[in-house]
């Protein structure tokens, strides 16, 4: 008989870095499966964000997660045999201290994806998100300011920004676990960045090849200024609709051309601010870069 699809590949994020673009990316790769009714499925995380919903918009979080293993599995039962790569995307992964060790219980022999941004564009596009959806009202120095308040009155973890902009130890938990082989540590500069180096060298860990051209732009914040065109784009069953229509390349060559052409209003980070957070996270980062062995090229202050 042939064993069930199972996750071998877990995308663990971290959230804001470029990990909506690269589950386009294994989707529109051969020889990659992925879940079958949306990117987050957040199973090993479960425990620690249904505990997390005191946020303004947190109470839907439950709804959204699979909470036991034949949901999970059910997830990719649709897939056919001999895959190479079968890839959870699951940015919680990373943030919640117990979930390499539930990932490590599930596959022991997974390999591990890990996407990290410059620390102050990323919690800022955390603060972005949470502000287009109207879920935050404060400015986004009052707003970084509750972070450990939020944290202790049981707030979403997208509400806090200041642990947002660590990542040495989470890195390590799952290079302790995992080991150094199965283990990519991939920037989102690099992502996104003119040389297709890193790209490649992804490519070789995963053993495949993504399609051709640069990573769409997937997830990028701010609202749409046009209340009429808000709510045109914002309606679920026009898009349910669109994706019974058009196949994935094509919707994503639509998706990439309204995201350059639709008008969209967002707060800017002010440059003494961007300074002052790259100071306030510049040791994390250099734990960071010794775990990794190599520099982010992220700017210190």
């Amino acid at each position: 008989m042939t064993p069930a699809p199972r996750p071998n590949l877990f995308v663990v994020g971290d959230a804001k870095c470029g990990t909506t673009t690269l589950y386009r990316m294994l989707e529109l790769s051969q020889g990659v499966g992925t879940s079958r009714t949306r990117k987050e499925l957040h199973y090993f995380t479960a425990p620690e964000l249904t505990a997390k919903t005191a946020g303004p918009g947190d109470a839907r979080i439950p709804r959204a997660i699979v909470h036991d293993e034949a949901g999970y599995l059910a997830e990719f039962a649709h897939l056919p045999p001999g895959l190479a790569v079968i890839a959870d995307v699951s940015p919680s992964n990373l943030e919640e201290p117990e979930a390499a060790a539930r990932i490590q219980a599930f596959a022991p022999d997974a390999r591990i994806v890990i996407l990290l941004r410059e620390p102050a564009a990323k919690i800022f596009s955390q603060y972005v998100h949470l502000w287009a959806e109207e879920r935050e009202t404060l400015p986004f120095g009052e707003a970084f300011e509750q972070s450990l308040a939020r944290r202790e009155a049981g707030f979403s973890t997208m509400f806090d920004y200041e642990a947002g902009g660590r990542y040495a130890e989470a890195v390590a938990r799952y290079l302790d676990r995992f080991g150094r082989d199965r283990v990519k540590v991939m920037l989102f500069e690099e992502m996104f960045g003119t040389d297709g180096g890193a790209r490649r060298g992804l490519e070789d860990f995963l053993g495949i090849r993504f399609a051709e051209g640069p990573p769409p732009r997937m997830n990028v914040g701010g609202k749409v200024r046009s209340p009429l065109l808000a709510a045109i784009l914002d309606n679920d069953a026009l898009r349910t609709r669109v994706k019974r229509l058009f196949p994935l390349p094509l919707r994503t060559r639509i998706g990439q051309a309204l995201r350059t052409s639709v008008p969209m209003e967002k707060p800017e980070l002010a440059p003494e601010t961007a300074a002052a957070l790259r100071r306030h996270y510049r040791e994390d980062t250099a734990r960071l870069e010794a775990l990794l062995g190599r520099p982010t090229g992220w700017p210190a202050g």
